[in-house]
């Protein structure tokens, strides 16, 4: 887990480091596309609301107490 923690962010401080030092000049038609990590951020915090929003909806619509069914006898 702490490993692939470790490389996550590695690949995305590489990611953020290639993109700045790579830049375009070309002419932005929105502010945030001259934003450095601003696709790396965006996707990441679209995933994690993702991942919250389904296991809450999972919590309150799916899933049932354990003695659903009644009492083991």
């Amino acid at each position: 887990m702490r490993h692939g923690l470790v490389l996550a962010a590695a690949l995305a401080a590489a990611t953020v480091a290639l993109e700045i030092a790579f830049r375009h000049d070309a002419h932005p038609i929105l502010f945030w596309h001259s934003v450095p990590a601003f696709d790396l951020l965006y996707g990441f915090l679209g995933c994690a609301l993702i991942v919250v929003v389904s296991k809450a909806l999972g919590r309150a619509w799916l899933q049932r107490p354990e003695d659903h069914y009644g009492e083991d006898e």
